[in-house]
């Protein structure tokens, strides 16, 4: 584990000058290096103890979308609406063999899980998962490992995540099993059993489960348990083995050349799940058995419906100190392989500790007429101890040349819902201080976490991000902070220069030259973590070129606001910024963009 700390620029500025007078940045960013060896991009965050002191994070191989998750439907099941070559390059990776990128991207992941189970090729990981301690092994070397979260309960660290099977002479356990383990170790202390652990018959066994969170609880009845929460098999979904077969095994780079594969992933159906850790440590066991946080799907099945053939799916995201658990579920929107959709919901227990049939959150979609038909999915992605709700939801029509997805707040004690940024953009400090409006229809705006001070983190629309993405090309996508007390918003970059006043009172704005694409994970002390890209010259941070990849922490300045940090767009970086951002519409935009992982994508056309 390395670790890269920023020097203070204002400890700096003081030293050299008796005179100086030093604004220092609303954050403080140390930059780190989490272990994750084999992946190209990322790390990604997904979580942070409250001490500031523990993280979680995983890093991809391949140009993937940072969110794919193939238990999770509302991560790949829209189309990729963009411009058919955009489509394209994206599934297949980049022609230049100069990018990291280079046939590198859904293609090549696709490709290489079905030559690996079908003992073409040697097993290798597409997902690397890491805490600021170790690389995480998972369950062996040379598989598949995502870290979901960490937490302290207790006094004592654990982290949660997923991982698949070692080979062994050409056979795995497990596709996916959740798994709960100290963060300093690198293999998995204990996993978490699916109640569905397949089909011998049908030659698939062991099941599917993933971890999302880990949290204490407290129920009515003064019971306390430590959950981990998630989801896990409890069907072969369309009631035998082919969907599982499409899923893993079938097809190689000829065949694959659509995702729509994905559509039969994970191969089961699955429910929101939990699994009680009661042991003193985690040396006392092995393996946890868990039991559902809903009895049914959106569809008032508890069974999957035999004549039906979509996937049934349904996870649990997070859960508050008195059990309420908020996540995801499917519906039957049409009776085809790809016909499931999704839909935000709460899962409340009874006094006793208790689930039952989970609750739509309906308040998700309003606003929308015909929502079945215009909104692609809903999920609630976090709930606070005061029973306040943050999550998205994603257009399936058109809206003003985009198909967005917009962040939703509900309070569920008042009964109410906001929509922080709809029709709405975040806006930089320049255009705060200019007076400029906010409004901008069919802007993009996705939360990812949000602390018990109302405080949430995400991406949006960077600054001049307006031009057509249904048959375009994707929005370049910038970190944001928003305080649900107030109803501000800030680009998380805004807030990272310095500011000197010299003795003749010249004043002096200095830009660390960083560009944040996404904030994925904050605690209840507003540290944040999020990744982007630093550059070595003012030149290159204005034409977007040779960027470092960068994972950050950053610390609030609890003594001050956001507003009180110094305006970067007075600085050398961004005082021709209108001229920056043009250029970066030309030839290295597109450079840079292809360097990524695209936004909005889900699963792409077919371009034969």
């Amino acid at each position: 584990m390395k670790y890269t700390k920023s020097i203070s620029l204002a400890a700096l500025l003081s030293a050299s000058s008796a005179y100086a007078t030093t604004l220092t940045s609303y954050y403080e960013y140390e930059i780190i290096v989490p272990e994750t060896t084999g992946s190209n991009y990322g790390p990604y965050a997904s979580g942070i103890t409250e001490d500031d002191n523990t993280f979680s994070a995983y890093g991809l191989k391949a140009r993937l979308e940072q969110d794919i998750d193939i238990g999770l439907p509302y991560t790949f099941n829209q189309e990729c609406f963009l411009d058919d070559e955009v489509c394209e390059e994206v599934y297949e990776g980049s022609e230049n063999s100069s990018n990291l990128s280079f046939e590198n991207a859904y293609q090549a992941w696709r490709a290489a899980t079905a030559n690996i189970n079908q003992g073409i090729i040697v097993p290798e990981s597409y997902t690397m998962g890491a805490t600021n301690n170790i690389k995480v092994e998972g369950f062996g070397d040379d598989t598949e490992v995502k870290m979901t979260d960490v937490v302290t309960i207790d006094d004592a660290l654990f982290a949660v995540g997923y991982g698949s099977s070692p080979y062994n002479d050409g056979e795995r356990e497990f596709v996916r099993r959740g798994f709960v383990t100290d963060p300093s170790t690198s293999l998995v202390s204990v996993s978490l059993l699916p109640e569905f652990d397949g089909d011998e018959a049908e030659g698939v066994e062991g099941g599917f489960s993933s971890a999302y969170k880990m949290r204490e609880v407290t129920y009515n009845n003064g019971t306390v348990k430590k959950l981990i929460i998630g989801n896990s098999s409890v069907s072969l979904a369309g009631g035998d083995s082919s969907y599982f077969d499409a899923c893993y095994n079938e097809g190689n780079i000829e065949d694959l050349d659509t995702l729509s594969e994905l559509t039969y992933c994970p191969g089961f159906d699955t429910q929101a799940w939990a699994w009680e850790y009661s042991g003193a440590d985690l040396s006392t066991t092995s393996e946890l058995t868990g039991f559902t946080l809903a009895t049914e799907w959106l569809d008032d099945n508890e069974e999957r419906d035999s004549s039906s053939d979509v996937t049934y799916s349904a996870a649990a995201f997070d859960i508050n100190n008195v059990g309420i658990a908020v996540g995801v579920s499917s519906f039957e929107y049409s009776d085809n392989v790809e016909g499931a959709r999704q839909r935000a919901i709460i899962m409340t227990p009874d006094d006793e500790g208790v689930y039952g049939v989970p609750t739509e959150l309906t308040e998700a979609t309003s606003g929308i007429s015909d929502q079945e038909d215009t909104l692609y999915n809903t999920w609630a992605k976090t709930i606070t101890d005061d029973n306040v709700v943050m999550g998205n939801r994603q257009y399936a029509v058109s809206k003003n040349i985009n198909r967005p997805i917009e962040m939703f707040i509900y309070d569920i004690d008042d009964d109410s819902v906001t929509f922080p940024f709809l029709d709405k953009k975040v806006l930089t400090t320049k255009e705060r201080l200019a007076g400029t409006s906010a409004a901008n229809t069919g802007a993009n705006s996705r939360g990812y976490d949000m602390n018990n001070n109302g405080l949430v983190v995400g991406k949006a629309d960077a600054y001049d991000e307006t031009d057509p993405v249904v048959n375009g090309s994707a929005r370049i996508q910038s970190a944001f902070l928003y305080d649900n007390t107030t109803g501000d918003s800030w680009f998380l970059e805004d807030l990272l220069c310095t500011q000197t006043v010299d003795e003749d009172g010249v004043v002096e704005v200095t830009h660390p030259l960083i560009r944040l694409q996404s904030a994925t994970a904050i605690n209840d002390n507003g540290v944040v973590l999020a990744e982007g890209f630093q550059y070595d010259s003012i030149s290159d941070f204005t034409d977007l070129v040779g960027a470092n990849r960068i994972f950050i922490k950053l610390t609030p300045d609890l003594n001050s606001t956001p507003d009180d940090s110094p305006n970067c767009w007075v600085s050398d970086a961004l005082i021709n910024s209108d001229q920056s951002f043009e250029r970066s519409g030309g030839a290295s935009y597109w450079l840079w963009i292809f360097a990524l992982p695209l936004m909005l994508i889900r699963r792409f056309k077919s371009n034969k």
